[in-house]
């Protein structure tokens, strides 16, 4: 019989259509055992039913003759397959008179999704149109394209995606904030998904910056803070991708304007870790209000500056152009460069845990802090890469040993700022050594602790196998 077949890319946004009609998966696990350009001989698992599939022919119109077989034979011919199977869950329904096929592949083809539509003739393959609810979810009729061809993506891999980078960032600029937080896109060259994940950064650093003009809201604060601090990660992780003047000019103006910040954020620690512990002495509340007030007012007109403005706009679009494009760094996939980033980042922070443990310093514990800022800001930007349900629970193991050397900084700096603030003040507060040693005493009591358990997380860390 005759297969006449459209197929399709897909985005990855076909999984919001999958979940809200609620579709059902078929497993399929498919290999080859002859793959010529005019032949393939596959065989096929779906579900608990096995197929042989003999297909002659290019194009979107081949001969096909298919028989369903045993399990047995199924696992034979397993051994004799050429190179590794093909994974993939395949999500079916029918809409408006024709049957759809979503592929949703896995493992080595992670992130590639495909829809597969069947015909009875030529003359309805060419006469029909996707309907818009799938529209919506497609990249690229690929139908003509033989690198899309299963058995070709067998012998040879995935095929290079045609994403058009224009349209990308067109989208990013009318999506919402809880939109571009999951926002990825995969099989990407390494410089152009490192354009799209800083280019969705800004838009962040930008929506906050507009708030922080209209409020004084330290999550706000701390969100813009996020923001420059992930895109400096990934510069500083990926900097060989970019040429070295761009490196220099993106880090440099985004380390000066989150360091504008840094004030106002101690303040904000103190005033809600520290204030309560001397509710009784207004004049503290009072002072620290104050300088929050100035800081605050710092920051506006920081956020306000021609310097800020023009550095966004200039950085904004040097990412959307194809400034940064070189041999170097747009041959492979991100996929690729990322896995080895992440496990380069991951030996790195266990040697320095290593030197920790061998001589205990605070500025160690410190550095050993950022990076595993930067560990889980890769892991939560790759996490459709490497797999959700693994990564996220990675993340969530980050997250509580970020959260306890987070609070022992805070404490280091409490000391620092607390110790400054009555040294300075002793004249106007009554009975301020006492004051200042019964604040500190709890501080340190707390500091004390904290190491204690931090000590323990991160052998804990490096202790545990880590796979991707």
């Amino acid at each position: 019989m005759k297969e006449i077949e459209k197929k399709y890319l897909l985005k990855d946004s076909i999984i919001s259509l999958i979940d809200e009609y609620g579709l059902k998966p078929h497993k399929i696990t498919q290999f080859y055992t002859t793959i010529k350009p005019d032949k393939g001989v596959r065989y096929r698992q779906m579900d608990d039913r096995y197929f042989k599939t003999v297909k002659h022919g290019t194009g979107v119109s081949r001969d096909e003759e298919e028989v369903e077989i045993s399990e047995q034979k199924f696992h034979k011919k397993f051994e004799d397959r050429i190179k590794k199977p093909i994974r993939k869950n395949r999500y079916m329904f029918h809409f408006e008179g024709k049957e759809y096929a979503i592929d949703v592949f896995k493992k080595d083809l992670k992130g590639l999704f495909m829809l597969e539509i069947e015909f009875p003739s030529m003359e309805d393959f060419e006469q029909f149109k996707l309907p818009p609810i799938i529209e919506v979810h497609v990249i690229k009729d690929v139908s003509f394209d033989e690198s899309f061809k299963n058995k070709n993506m067998v012998l040879y891999g995935r095929p290079q995606t045609p994403y058009n980078l224009d349209t990308i960032f067109a989208e990013l600029d009318t999506k919402d904030i809880e939109e571009l937080d999951a926002y990825f896109i995969p099989n990407l060259s390494p410089i152009d998904a490192l354009r799209v994940i800083l280019y969705k950064f800004s838009l962040f650093i930008l929506f906050y910056k507009e708030r922080i003009l209209l409020h004084d809201d330290t999550e706000d604060l701390h969100q813009f803070r996020v923001n420059i601090r992930k895109s400096r990660a990934f510069l500083k992780e990926f900097d060989f991708l970019f040429p070295k003047e761009h490196y220099s000019y993106f880090n440099d103006n985004l380390d000066k304007f989150a360091t504008q910040t840094n004030q106002k954020r101690d303040l904000d620690v103190i005033k809600e870790r520290l204030v309560p512990a001397a509710e009784d002495h207004d004049m503290i509340q009072e002072d620290i209000k104050q300088q929050r007030e100035q800081e605050q007012q710092t920051i506006q007109e920081m956020l306000k500056s021609k310097i800020f403005k023009d550095f966004f706009y200039t950085y904004q679009d040097i990412l959307t152009k194809d400034t940064l494009l070189s041999s170097k760094n747009n041959t492979g996939t991100i996929e690729d460069t990322a896995n080895q980033v992440i496990k380069y980042l991951h030996h790195k922070i266990i040697k320095k845990i290593d030197a920790l443990e061998r001589d205990f310093d605070t500025e160690k514990l410190h550095k050993i802090r950022i990076s595993l800022k930067k560990f889980r800001y890769l892991l939560e930007e790759f996490q459709h890469i490497f797999g959700e349900e693994k990564i996220a629970k990675m993340i969530e193991k980050g997250k509580t040993l970020q959260t306890l050397l987070g609070d022992f900084n805070d404490t280091i700096n409490q000391e620092k700022l607390l110790h400054n603030y009555f040294k300075s003040n002793k004249q106007k507060i009554p009975d301020s050594k006492a004051l200042e040693h019964s604040l500190l005493d709890k501080t340190s009591k707390t500091h004390k602790k904290l190491m204690h358990q931090a000590m323990k997380k991160l052998h804990k860390f490096k202790e545990q196998a880590f796979k991707l």
